[in-house]
C-alpha cells in the first residue's frame, strides 16, 4: 500500500511497509496497552483518595482532582485509539485507521493542552494563597476551581478543533505552552520570593502568631515545588515530541519521522503514569492515604 498517496483529513499519512514499521507498530501496542492500565490505576487511586478524604476538599487538592481526571482520560481514551489504530494500520484497514487516528489526535492534543494549562492555574493558586491571606478562602474555592477547569476544557477543544480551519495551526500549541511556561514560571518565582521574605522575618521576630504563619507559607513553598517536579516532567516527557515536530516541518512525514513520533507520543503518555507516583512522593498526606486504600484492598 503506498500511503504517500493516501489522505485523512489534517492528519499527515505515510502507510508505508517494511520491517522497521511493523516492528515498531507491534512494540507500540504493547507498550501503551500496558501503561494504559498504568495510567488508569495509578490516576483512579488518587481520584478516589482525594474525593473519600474530607482534608483533601480544599481548592489545592481540587486541581491536582482535575489533573489526575485528565491523565485518566489519556488511559481511558488516548491510549486505547492509539493502540486501535496500530493495530488498523497493521491489517491495512485505512478507512478505520482513519477514523480511529483522528478521534486519538484530538482527544491527546486535548488533554494535553487541559493539563498544561491546570498545571498554570496550580501555581497561579498557590500564589494567591500567600498574596490574598485570610481573603484566599473566600475568593478561591472549590466550586470556582471546577469551574474554571469546566472553562480550561471548553479552551482546549475549541483550540483543537480549530485545527480543521488554521492552515499554521502548530502555532496554537505553541502560544499555549509559551503562555502557561510563563504564567507557571513567574508565580512560582513569586511564591519562592515571598517565603523568602517570610523566612527572614521569622529570624528577625519571633512572634507565635509570625511562626503560625509561617506553616502555611511552608506548606505553599512546598507544594510549589511539587508543581515545578509535575511541571519538570511535562516538559521533559513533550521535548522528543517536539523534537520530531520541528523535524517534521523541514523534511516531512517520512517513515523514518512517523517512527520518531510513534515513540514520542508513547513517551508522552507515560507522563500521566508516573504522574501519580510523583504525587505520592511529594505530598505526605497523599502517600498514607493511598497505603491505606491498598492495605485494604
Amino acid at each position: 500500500m503506498n500511503g504517500t498517496r493516501l489522505t485523512c483529513s489534517i492528519l499527515s499519512v505515510n502507510l508505508e511497509q517494511a520491517q522497521d514499521t511493523e516492528i515498531t507498530n507491534i512494540l507500540m501496542c504493547i507498550l501503551n496497552s500496558v501503561f494504559c492500565l498504568t495510567a488508569i490505576m495509578g490516576n483512579s487511586v488518587i481520584l478516589h483518595v482525594i474525593r473519600k478524604t474530607p482534608q483533601f476538599h480544599s481548592p489545592s487538592f481540587a486541581f491536582l482532582f482535575c489533573l489526575a481526571a485528565s491523565d485518566l482520560f489519556v488511559g481511558l481514551i488516548c491510549q486505547p485509539f492509539f493502540v486501535a489504530f496500530k493495530i488498523a494500520e497493521l491489517g491495512s484497514n485505512f478507512a478505520t485507521y482513519c477514523t480511529l487516528r483522528m478521534i486519538q489526535s484530538l482527544s491527546s492534543w486535548t488533554t494535553s493542552g487541559v493539563s498544561l494549562l491546570i498545571l498554570s492555574g496550580v501555581s497561579v493558586d498557590r500564589l494567591l494563597a500567600l498574596t490574598l491571606h485570610l481573603r484566599y478562602n473566600t475568593v478561591v474555592t472549590v466550586p470556582c476551581v471546577f469551574q474554571t477547569t469546566v472553562c480550561l476544557w471548553i479552551f482546549a477543544i475549541i483550540a483543537v478543533i480549530s485545527r480543521f480551519w488554521i492552515s499554521k495551526w502548530i502555532i496554537v500549541p505553541a502560544v499555549i505552552l509559551l503562555v502557561s511556561f510563563l504564567v507557571t514560571t513567574l508565580s512560582t518565582l513569586k511564591v519562592f520570593q515571598i517565603a523568602r521574605r517570610h523566612q527572614r522575618q521569622i529570624t528577625q521576630q519571633q512572634q507565635q502568631s509570625v511562626q503560625g504563619n509561617a506553616v502555611n507559607f511552608l506548606k505553599c513553598k512546598k507544594s510549589a515545588v511539587t508543581i515545578l517536579y509535575v511541571y519538570a516532567l511535562f516538559l521533559m516527557f513533550y521535548f522528543p515530541l517536539c523534537v520530531t515536530m520541528f523535524v517534521d516541518s523541514y523534511i516531512g512525514y517520512t517513515r523514518t519521522v512517523k517512527i520518531a513520533y510513534d515513540y514520542a507520543a508513547t513517551v508522552v503518555f507515560l507522563n500521566s503514569s508516573l504522574n501519580p507516583l510523583v504525587y505520592c512522593w511529594r505530598i505526605q498526606a497523599i502517600r498514607r492515604a493511598v497505603n491505606i486504600v491498598i492495605q485494604k484492598n
